[in-house]
């Protein structure tokens, strides 16, 4: 298999208009509305389930509400933001702004359907407590029929910067909403997941389009690090926003051998990176790693590629890498069978969940690909101790 290395560096479609570009080092981000759909923001989102009981939190009501009416709490800078859904046509979110639990005199935010969803706002939400707290803007989105809620930043901080004589745009986005841009992956020992970040995005193909969501494409958490073509560059963003510095370095290489083909998405305080290829070594800059999705190819005597994907990724969770060095952690074959039963369920029945685990102890979902065809479900017999066939039947996949 041909070996290719792809850094996930950053990316983002930023607004219309042109920011001043500085040499490499440090440049100036204005705050840019974001499309409802934008990759770089949709990226942020995190949802709630609604209840039709009203909570505590919610003291009065706005007069002549139908019986459609769901209540949800959103988190906005770490604090739970209450708001009343009235799903009757047209939808109206009711958001309580002033943390007051008053909503009797709260203007409705009408929603707006975007496909498959409702788009309500954006609105002015203070992140934080007392005077010259931080304001940020938030979209909310209903998804499920209204019955899930999210809120997401409406915006990011946006500009341009020039490395190596190229000029890229760039944005910053206050995933988390707490009006700082502050949130650093990896910056407390990997000790926080990645998904709790702030996120950083850059034009990397500069083609003006965002690739994909976070993992997928030009946009991941915001690290001390990325990767622009091969090269590195250290980061550092303003608290608020207002600029982003980039800094060229050369960080010390070491050594991933996992030992046979396969894909992986890999977070570390340096970026994230999707590897590919290779036999399944690759040279990696030195730090803290995280495996978030694995996929194995092995090409059997006709010729033709198998692929397992990764369920549990083992020893591959959390790894170090160190300078000079080779980090071998050898995964696949041979796999042998796991089974674990869930229940009995209601109607008496027991789940068995089938699995395959690698030599490392990862495991993969039972199901086989040759490219885009998925292999059939297996046959599944349960037997006594005696040999006794107590049940059989096809698996299902799910």
């Amino acid at each position: 298999m041909r070996s290719f290395l792809m850094v996930v560096a950053a990316a983002a479609f930023l607004a219309a208009g042109t920011s001043a570009v500085r040499a490499q080092g440090q440049f100036p981000l204005k705050y840019a509305l974001a499309e409802e759909n934008d990759p770089l923001t949709t990226a942020g989102m995190g949802y709630s389930g609604g209840t039709s009981t009203r909570p505590p939190q919610i003291k009065t009501l706005p007069d002549g509400l139908s019986d459609k009416v769901r209540y949800f709490a959103i988190s906005v800078g770490g604090k739970s933001l209450w708001a009343a859904l009235d799903a009757a046509s047209p939808p109206k979110l009711y958001v309580d702004v002033a943390r007051t639990g008053d909503l009797s005199a709260v203007a409705p935010l009408v929603g707006k359907a975007s496909g498959s969803q409702c788009c309500y706002g954006p609105v002015d939400i203070a992140a934080g407590n007392g005077e010259g707290a931080p304001t940020v803007k938030v979209l909310f989105v209903s998804i499920g029929n209204n019955e899930i809620l999210g809120g997401r930043a409406a915006g990011y901080m946006a500009g341009a910067a020039k490395l190596d004589g190229q000029t890229y745009r760039v944005a910053v986005l206050d995933k988390n909403l707490d009006g700082r841009y502050e949130c650093v992956f990896g910056k407390d020992g990997m000790s926080q997941p990645w998904w709790r970040a702030d996120a950083i995005a850059i034009d990397a193909n500069q083609d003006g389009k965002f690739i994909g969501g976070m993992g997928s494409g030009e946009i991941m958490p915001l690290s001390k690090a990325v990767c622009v073509k091969g090269k590195y560059y250290r980061v550092e963003v303003a608290p608020d926003g207002s600029s982003i510095r980039l800094e060229k370095y050369e960080p010390k290489m070491g050594t991933l051998d996992i030992g046979l083909d396969a894909s992986l998405m890999l977070m570390s305080d340096t970026g994230m990176y999707n590897l590919s290829g290779s036999g399944g070594k690759w040279q990696v800059p030195e730090g803290a790693y995280e495996c978030e999705n694995l996929s194995v190819t092995k090409t059997d005597a006709k010729g033709k590629a198998w692929t397992l994907s990764g369920s549990d990724v083992g020893p591959l969770a959390k790894f170090q890498v160190s300078g000079g060095e080779t980090a071998s952690i050898k995964i696949g074959p041979p796999l042998a069978l796991k089974v674990d039963a869930d229940g009995p369920q209601s109607g008496g029945e027991i789940v068995l969940n089938l699995a395959l685990a690698g030599k490392a102890g990862e495991t993969y979902a039972l199901g086989l690909r040759q490219g885009a065809t998925q292999s059939p479900p297996p046959n599944v017999k349960v037997l006594a101790a005696s040999g006794k066939v107590l049940a059989e039947g096809k698996s299902e996949f799910g």
